[in-house]
């Protein structure tokens, strides 16, 4: 449950499944520091995997075997659980580092309108990775009446993309 103290500022960290968590949580560390401020942190879902598993040839390859299965709204429901659970235990485990309470919520990326809830005043801060700039819901983000923090943190999903090519 996200406090409601009009005079404390908030911090908001947004990240996605495949961000690097390390390189946000530090800068968003350091914004806390020496203020009365709160945290949120924001997991704005992919919705790609669903959109992918709409498509009656996507396909799963499997890593071990390298067969394939159909990719079905199923399996894309629990690839997003999985990477929401993994994501939310490693912000856990930073928080209790760091001997923070952990706000946490979660918006699939069609529901960045929502994002203007967590808003209360233009001193609020919301950091993000820079690749958020490419994606479709930037455009609401830059609609928030709050500062916005870029950060170069990588898109761990893009990294594995360009190692493999």
């Amino acid at each position: 449950m996200i406090k409601n103290t009009s005079n404390t500022r908030r911090v908001m960290l947004a990240v996605t499944e495949t961000s690097s968590i390390h390189d946000l949580w530090r800068v968003a560390i350091q914004h806390l520091q020496g203020e009365h401020a709160e945290l949120i942190t924001v997991l704005v879902r992919d919705d790609r995997w669903r959109r992918a598993a709409s498509l009656e040839f996507t396909e799963e390859i499997s890593r071990a075997g390298g067969g394939s299965v159909s990719f079905t709204l199923q399996r894309a429901e629990e690839v997003d659980r999985d990477a929401v659970m993994r994501t939310q235990d490693r912000l856990q485990q930073l928080a209790m580092k760091a001997k923070i309470q952990l706000a946490f919520e979660i918006l699939a990326e069609h529901e960045a309108t929502r994002l203007h809830e967590f808003v209360r005043s233009e001193s609020d801060l919301l950091i993000v990775p820079s690749f958020f700039k490419g994606r479709p819901f930037y455009s609401e983000l830059a609609r928030l009446k709050c500062r916005i923090l870029l950060v170069d943190a990588k898109d761990v999903t893009a990294e594995r993309e360009n190692y493999l090519e």
